[in-house]
């Protein structure tokens, strides 16, 4: 084991309370059981006895298919996938016991994303709702057939993660009201898919992540568990399963987000995912009448009503924290899960306003609500909060101008549980939407697991548009997927009127230098002059390195720049940048070091224009930066 592996298990270790050292001892102790179980012959399962009335009803207005895409791959249908090869790299995972692989590094030529995305088979719940639903019968047969054969219970990587697990088994549910028949024509099959299916569900029954992995890892897990347990309820154990799922996810929705609706791992794709899932379930359960409480449905209308507030009218998003691109299902290729959300949120919650993001009926809203709802499954009174715009316990503050112009300031924490897996050390950075779409953005993440210096650098703090001082990211990488030292901020005021609004707020994060240093950023939003000031205050004694960064939309295009100052264009505005007290250098796909870059999907990046203000100062002194917009 090398020194940068060992240095990764002590920080994890140290991130661990003794509870989560003694639960981890413990499951670890249960591998020789598992492994024993996992040589046992296939057992013959009961036949299914359908429910009444299906909770997922089939349909085939999701479109035409061509081809399957997997991140930045494409393969057309009907493709034979091998189901433990990483087709980006070319790697092919052991088919081991699934329990003794390692899933943090050395694996070569593979990156596990690519081989989980696959086995998901999200691809093949998409096409049972496609245009070719005959065509898609026999593919989605021919894939779950070489799926089982290919990988006997927890051997190879595909049983090595319960969230994969879950996943699957929804779009197994999904897809099951199409090719119901030819299953339960054929003996062997059914003997096959049923011991399958029963497997899945016992296995994550049995390793639901918890403490410090309790994240969005639990919630997809208890998802899978949920919809599996309620869609074949084909065992005895079904209905322990099904309410021990329904138990977590009513637990994990207040845990996991706060009051006022936002995902706590600070990351908008995971507030997607989660809000699928979550929504997913719900609406489920609300189908078979196994009902959720009104505490998990008002938390979910928060979560929607939060991603309202956040997108534009075009439906472009801040990508705040770490993103995969995952889905929690997936009924159509051709449906964001943005307008999934929406779509299906604002037809169950009886929010009109909210169906203008989806911009049309979604498949995925045709597959769990084909009738009208005729009442709200939460009651009339108000979710909403008092001050709209103000995320508090979540630490975001929105500030709303003319014409779809719309101003995010981050002052939440870095993330959830103790090792914040998916936070960016983007403490106090701003976003801003014009016309439509964000034009100062958040530039994404790009990778997981390959690339090191590259997801180092998109969760870096020069990657967001915030300060940096003395060359220093506000928090501490320990690892991909792990943080020691964490920036902490605080809101300190906020005011929103129809003519300007202010955010004010602060962090610790460089408190920890020999001479401390407490960052507060003002921002003022001038929405009449459509002038942006951000005041930025290093409180400190000694001398330090300041840099304040900011990051353009890929189409802004360069006009003119100084020492001080820069002005581009995009779209049908001009906007200017300046900083009469710092010096300003432009970055483009620069690589050493490595700045002007962005990610908007998964293992996909492309240069953009990088704005970096740099000083030195000694003592406290206060940077001010514009940003003035003028429409051409």
């Amino acid at each position: 084991m090398s020194s940068s592996q060992l240095a990764w298990h002590w920080n994890r270790l140290r991130s661990m309370s003794p509870a989560e050292i003694a639960w981890r001892t413990a499951s670890a102790l249960r591998t020789p059981l598992d492994w024993a179980h996992s040589r046992l012959p296939s057992r013959e399962e009961c036949k299914p006895r359908r429910a009444d009335a299906y909770p997922i009803f089939v349909h085939s207005g999701g479109g035409p298919i061509e081809q399957i895409q997997i991140f930045d791959l494409n393969f057309p249908v009907g493709f034979d996938f091998d189901w433990h090869k990483d087709y980006r790299y070319g790697g092919i995972a052991p088919r081991r016991f699934s329990r003794l692989l390692n899933l943090h590094g050395g694996r070569g030529l593979i990156d596990i994303k690519y081989i989980w995305e696959c086995n998901r088979h999200q691809f093949l719940s998409a096409l049972a709702f496609s245009s070719q639903p005959e065509a898609a019968r026999t593919y989605i047969l021919f894939c779950l057939d070489s799926w089982m054969s290919e990988n006997p219970y927890l051997k190879g990587i595909n049983w090595a993660s319960s969230l994969e697990l879950g996943l699957r088994i929804i779009s197994w549910a999904l897809c099951f009201p199409l090719i119901e028949s030819a299953i339960v024509s054929d003996r062997e099959r059914l003997r096959q898919f049923s011991h399958c299916v029963k497997s899945h569900l016992e296995s994550i029954s049995r390793n639901l992540s918890r403490h410090s992995s309790a994240n969005n890892h639990l919630i997809g897990e208890a998802a899978g568990l949920y919809v599996g347990a309620t869609c074949f309820p084909w065992w005895r154990e079904c209905e322990k399963w099904k309410r021990d799922a329904h138990e977590v996810l009513e637990a994990e929705i207040v845990a996991q987000v706060t009051s006022d609706g936002v995902n706590k791992e600070q990351a908008t794709s995971y507030h997607l995912f989660t809000s699928e899932l979550l929504l997913l379930s719900g609406i489920i359960g609300w189908n078979v009448e196994d009902a959720y409480s009104e505490t998990y449905l008002e938390r979910l209308y928060a979560m929607l009503f939060y991603l309202y507030t956040i997108a534009t009218a075009k439906g472009d998003l801040p990508w705040f924290g770490d993103s995969d691109d995952g889905r929690g299902f997936l009924c159509s290729s051709h449906e964001s899960n943005l307008q999934v959300v929406m779509d299906l949120g604002g037809l169950w919650f009886r929010q009109p306003r909210w169906l203008e993001l989806a911009g049309h009926r979604t498949s995925a809203s045709r597959a769990l609500l084909p009738a009208p709802n005729d009442r709200r499954p939460i009651s009339e009174r108000s979710t909403r909060l008092s001050t709209p715009g103000l995320f508090k316990h979540a630490g975001i503050g929105v500030l709303n101008g003319s014409n779809g112009a719309k101003l995010i300031m981050d002052f939440g924490p870095l993330g959830y549980t103790s090792i914040a897996a998916h936070g960016h050390s983007d403490a106090l950075s701003l976003v801003l939407a014009l016309d439509r779409e964000y034009f100062l953005i958040d530039p994404g993440t790009y990778a997981y697991h390959s690339h090191s210096e590259w997801r180092t650098y998109f969760r870096s703090t020069a990657a967001h548009n915030t300060a940096r001082v003395d060359g220093l990211d506000q928090s501490t990488m320990a690892g991909p997927f792990l943080w020691t030292q964490k920036a902490e901020a605080k809101l300190l005021s906020y005011d929103d009127t129809s003519d300007e609004g202010v955010i004010v707020a602060e962090h610790n994060a460089y408190e920890r230098l020999p001479d401390p240093v407490t960052h507060r950023r003002s921002i003022r939003f001038d929405k009449r002059n459509s002038e942006i000031t951000i005041a930025d205050s290093f409180l400190c004694r000694g001398q330090h390195e300041v840099e304040i960064f900011f990051h353009l939309h890929s189409e802004a295009t360069l006009t003119n720049s100084d020492s001080h100052a820069v002005n581009v264009r995009w779209r049908k505005n001009k906007i200017a940048f300046s900083n009469p007290s710092a010096s300003c250098r432009v970055f483009q796909g620069h690589k050493s070091p490595i700045l002007g870059w962005c990610s908007t999907a998964f293992n996909r990046k492309q240069p953009i224009i990088s704005l970096r203000f740099s000083r030195s100062i000694s003592g406290t002194t206060t940077l001010i930066s514009t940003i003035q917009i003028h429409s051409l």
